[in-house]
């Protein structure tokens, strides 16, 4: 029996393998995976968590979303991000207000992606609008209308 032990034990170390360092990871892309670019993983459909809009005296200002009211939802909105390419993608901004219906903020507003540090930065015409990271958004942007003076902004968080 001492021999059927020694036996086994011999057997289980010798076919025991050991990690080789050339073995893929789990996290590592495999050769026939694509990987992921910048603008697939900013893509998505996000909801907005906080909005706020100003223009000149007009400002609305909801710092959390959605708006629910005695059980019904009166505010809320999304933004929509499609891949256009592996560096851009399309922005869709909807607000939704009870009475109103939805109201498109912004329409097909092409993006650029690009990494910054852990996240991903987001400008449009060469300016930083915002950033990402695959689950969440921070969009801000300001500026004055040339043709009235009037203060602009426009500024929202949201979450995938």
């Amino acid at each position: 029996m001492k021999k059927v032990f020694i036996f086994l034990f011999a057997l289980v170390a010798f076919t025991a393998c050991k990690k080789d360092i050339n073995d893929p990871q789990p996290n590592d892309p495999q050769p026939n995976e694509p990987v992921e670019t910048p603008a697939g993983i900013v893509a998505g459909t996000y909801k907005l968590t906080s909005f706020h809009f100003i223009q000149g005296a007009n400002e609305i200002e909801m710092p959390t979303l959605p708006l629910v009211e005695s059980g019904k939802t009166v505010a809320s909105g999304t933004a929509k991000m499609a891949k256009k390419s592996d560096g851009k993608v399309v922005l869709d901004l909807n607000l939704f207000i009870e009475g109103e219906g939805t109201v498109a903020l912004i329409e097909k507003l092409e993006v650029e992606v690009r990494k910054s540090g852990s996240n991903y930065g987001l400008y449009a015409g060469g300016d930083r609008i915002g950033d990402a990271d695959g689950g969440f958004i921070i969009f801000n942007v300001s500026g004055t209308d040339s043709s009235t003076g009037d203060e602009l902004k426009l500024a929202f968080h949201a979450k995938k």
